[in-house]
């Protein structure tokens, strides 16, 4: 989610609208921005991380 393009009116997604998003997609009953944040950084699809090759 957090790589595909913002809603609308948007540059970019939130941390906040992230945790919205999968509380409204029944994903989790409650995420906090700080959990999206810790999983964000560890996720190696995270943009702008580097593989460990370059």
């Amino acid at each position: 989610m957090a790589c595909s393009s913002p809603p609308a009116g948007r540059s970019q997604w939130s941390l906040r609208m992230i945790a919205d998003r999968l509380v409204e997609l029944g994903c989790v009953e409650g995420i906090s921005t700080e959990a999206v944040r810790k999983y964000l950084k560890k996720s190696s699809s995270s943009p702008g991380r580097r593989s460990a090759g370059s």
